[in-house]
């Protein structure tokens, strides 16, 4: 088997290496020119180093001889402020188009593109695959505008396509100023922390758990289609925090409601996961007590995977 993962350097792009190399396999890791992170990926025979930056993904197919899979990860601005910069949004939906067009042209058989939450909008209730798409920011808008296209470009070419909305990920490699990431960093030191009241109902799920399902879309015969991406164990964002604390031992002092709600106010993510579960009968394994242990000794060990 061939497998191809653009963004290979990335938080999930890196753990998807992991999970593939569990089979046996052949990666194609497609990385910007210079990436900093490329030390994440693992030394090993069996991964192929690919350098592109995203504007290049149409010439991809002169790079790779004939893949099975094909992984998108690749996506810029994903946070504040490069969200609703118009222009850099539009380009990923471009490369994202490009990068399919090369999956084509190497005789993949599976696509999987990484969208995300962000194409839902505001919601109130129970989200599933079919919750109506409201996108408020231009990240949103623009993975909501790949999706539909490449739906249509995979009823044309055949090509089983899975689009996976993506909710909220934490686990080893990720953005340092997350709010777990964060908060593990003061409370290791005792630090005060200031949060918002933190009562949005919120949803995490660990990276390792998100690789694994994606691999599984590729390795069963599942439907075309969309997938939301979480653990669906959702609940106030506090005890998440107040979880970690515990983990931790940690006498940081939790200031809930220092900082005020934005403008928008709280934004919940109740996301409904019974598509994928009985798609793949996957689970998420990992709990976040244990997840929290997991980066916990990860970052003790120096930042190497284990």
């Amino acid at each position: 088997m061939k497998v191809v993962i653009t963004g290979a350097t990335s938080f999930i792009g890196v753990h998807l290496i992991h999970e593939w190399l569990k089979e046996e396999c052949e990666i194609f890791a497609v990385v910007r020119l210079n990436s900093s992170n490329i030390k994440h990926i693992p030394i090993d025979d069996r991964i192929h180093i690919v350098e592109k930056e995203m504007n290049e993904y149409y010439t991809l197919s002169d790079s790779i001889d004939g893949a099975d899979y094909f992984y998108h990860l690749a996506w810029e601005g994903a946070r504040t402020p490069y969200r609703d910069d118009k222009n850099m949004q539009e380009n990923n939906y471009k490369c994202t188009l490009d990068a399919f067009d090369s999956a084509v042209k190497m005789g993949c058989k599976f696509f999987l593109g990484s969208g995300s939450q962000a194409e839902y909008g505001r919601t109130n209730g129970l989200v599933d695959e079919n919750y109506p798409c409201n996108p408020n920011t231009e990240y949103g808008k623009e993975k909501l505008h790949a999706y539909t296209s490449l739906t249509q470009k995979s009823k044309e070419t055949g090509i089983r396509f899975i689009w996976t909305r993506i909710f909220s990920i934490y686990g080893k490699y990720d953005y340092p100023k997350t709010l777990i990431m964060s908060a593990i960093d003061k409370m290791k030191r005792n630090e005060p922390i200031e949060m918002t009241p933190c009562t949005q109902l919120w949803d995490y799920l660990n990276v390792e758990d998100a690789a694994r399902a994606m691999k599984c879309f590729a390795l069963s015969d599942c439907e075309s289609g969309i997938y939301n991406i979480a653990s669906g164990d959702y609940k106030p964002l506090k005890e998440f925090v107040e979880e970690i604390k515990r983990v931790l031992n940690s006498d940081s002092a939790l200031q809930f409601g220092a900082v005020p709600y934005g403008a928008n106010g709280t934004v919940n993510l109740t996301p409904d996961v019974k598509k994928i579960k009985n798609a793949l009968g996957w689970n998420a394994e990992i709990i976040f007590e244990d997840g929290i242990r997991k980066m916990t000794l990860f970052t003790e060990n120096g930042g190497v995977m284990r």
